[in-house]
């Protein structure tokens, strides 16, 4: 029989977690009012707790002009292949390891672009350019955003 199958490697001292650890941020920090909703619907109750320090931000418009938090950006590759990028703060990427990051290569690339630009991002890879196809916004419905998000972004538009 072959090494690779037998037990002698079991003890080889590498472990899997029972879950993934996330970076919980230590102070305070910004989510999109989706990410708080899912903050807010989390199983573990320190991703809720984390809701208190966040800012949360109001949803995108429908229809937005340019790429910014909380957009969808559809965009073309020099591949040819078209791929949603939803753009997020940098902490609720790492919390829910969904989005693009603001502050990722591609994320700097698509912040303020319109639709029918060309943006070249930079990755490991080498330079790519990408053709913003469409723009959608993040507009939840309001039973989807926990109270304190919808207090917040009524005292925000009041200014």
């Amino acid at each position: 029989m072959s090494k690779a199958f037998t037990k002698e490697d079991d003890a080889s001292g590498v472990s899997v977690p029972a879950s993934m650890p996330r970076a919980l941020p230590s102070g305070p920090f910004r989510v999109t009012a989706r990410g708080a909703a899912w903050l807010a619907s989390a199983a573990d109750p320190r991703l809720r707790e984390l809701l208190a320090r966040a800012e949360v931000l109001p949803p995108a418009p429908a229809e937005p002009k340019v790429a910014a938090l909380g957009v969808t950006v559809t965009a073309r590759g020099s591949d040819g292949i078209a791929r949603p990028y939803r753009i997020v703060p940098r902490e609720e990427q790492a919390l829910t390891g969904e989005g693009c990051s603001v502050d990722s290569p591609l994320g700097r690339a698509l912040l303020g672009a319109g639709v029918g630009e060309v943006r070249e991002v930079k990755t490991p890879r080498g330079a790519d350019e990408l053709e913003v196809l469409t723009l959608a916004g993040d507009a939840p419905t309001p039973a989807a955003l926990p109270a304190r998000a919808l207090k917040r972004g009524a005292r925000r538009g009041r200014r």
